[in-house]
């Protein structure tokens, strides 16, 4: 369980989430490291591999798109800000009607998005849904070097 002090499981907003049925490679490693049969780190090694989702306020198909678009951030349980990052396009469709100025999704490998990512922004994935989990900032920042370094 030490291996996960900073990888919590994570719900916000939503207290019962709908049964979580993993549609990719990404999502199956998230269900084994949530049921403690793969460790924090061949999660992460998965993770850093991988194809995510944001959702963003702008569209990045639009003819006028100048890459200054706004990921959508949330606040953890400590009112700490973490970037919405999500496995898959459908695990993403609860949030426009929530939050609808974030109504438009890119996806991004999971890699470059921890590069650019600020200094003390967390990652959350998949928020609202039973599979998911919070990355502190920490973390999140010791991903980005590792990425830089690779």
């Amino acid at each position: 369980a030490s291996h996960y002090s900073n990888i919590r499981p994570s719900n916000p907003m939503n207290e019962n989430p709908p049964s979580f049925q993993p549609i990719n490679a990404l999502e199956d490693a998230l269900i084994e490291a949530q049921a403690g049969r793969l460790d924090a780190q061949g999660f992460l090694d998965t993770l850093m591999r991988a194809q995510v989702f944001v959702l963003i306020d702008k569209d990045p198909g639009a003819e006028d798109w100048d890459n200054t678009a706004t990921p959508l951030v949330l606040p953890n349980g400590n009112g700490l800000p973490v970037m919405a990052v999500f496995t898959a396009a459908e695990r993403s469709e609860i949030w426009p009607a929530r939050i609808p100025q974030f109504a438009h999704g890119l996806p991004t490998d999971f890699r470059t998005l921890v590069r650019g990512i600020a200094k003390e922004v967390g990652i959350v994935i998949n928020p609202g849904h039973a599979a998911g989990l919070e990355l502190s900032a920490d973390r999140v920042a010791a991903l980005a070097l590792g990425a830089v370094l690779q």
